[in-house]
């Protein structure tokens, strides 16, 4: 009994982390407007502090990601205006990607204690593990559900940590190219008093192209199932 508490520890503090955040709402703080008042505090303390500014930045990413923040798409705009390119593209990546090791392992603790072993939970479970490279890569790429979503699914479906790092790390650097390349226009768009909205970065063609590249991962499941049925 006392171990299974150890084990929904970590989980019952993320959760009230959670909710103080949503509670307070903290969460509404970081905005496109926030981004145009502070952007030349922002460029200027990543001028003066070029080693300290990094460290900030993906420390508070890690947290964005773990509290389940919906202001990583805001974060990595900022990491564009900020940061040179290819770096930028570097401490987003490495932040999505260490924020969603440690959510993910403090879920599949928990979900030891509590995970259904009702015939269709077990067998979907069971159909995702065969596949789970397949599968993680075609959420992280195409973007079908959100980031915090994948996680819990991966952590639900007990996914081994190593699968899951490469393919959160691999999954989501075409998408943070975009983003730190959308950042680096801000300034200019900023100083022409041009409004930029979320929808005028992920166009449909933009959405089209990365659910496009993320079926391109599902093409070994669709290669094994066409072959069982010819046999």
């Amino acid at each position: 009994m006392r171990k299974n508490i150890r084990h929904l520890i970590p989980f019952i503090v993320l959760l009230v982390l959670i909710l103080l955040v949503y509670i307070t709402n903290l969460h509404k703080e970081l905005s496109l407007n926030f981004i145009r008042k502070e952007q030349t505090s922002l460029l200027g303390f990543v001028h003066h502090h070029p080693i300290l500014s990094p460290l900030i930045f993906i420390g508070v990413y890690i947290v964005s990601v773990c509290l389940v923040l919906p202001d990583s798409t805001l974060l990595s705009l900022i990491g564009g205006l900020v940061f040179p390119f290819p770096l930028a593209v570097v401490y987003i990546v490495v932040a999505e990607t260490i924020g969603a090791i440690i959510f993910f392992v403090i879920l599949r603790e928990m979900f030891k204690d509590v995970r259904t072993e009702r015939p269709f939970f077990k067998k979907l479970r069971i159909k995702f593990k065969k596949h789970q490279a397949s599968y993680l890569m075609f959420l992280r790429l195409s973007h079908v559900f959100p980031f915090w979503l994948t996680n819990v699914c991966a952590a639900y479906f007990d996914i081994r940590l190593k699968t899951f790092i490469w393919t959160c790390f691999l999954g989501v650097i075409p998408l943070s190219i975009i983003l730190a390349d959308a950042g680096r226009s801000l300034s200019h768009l900023f100083a022409k008093n041009s409004y930029l909205t979320i929808a005028d970065i992920f166009t449909p063609e933009i959405k089209f192209a990365l659910i496009a590249v993320g079926l391109l991962s599902l093409a070994p499941i669709i290669y094994e199932h066409v072959r069982e049925r010819k046999k």
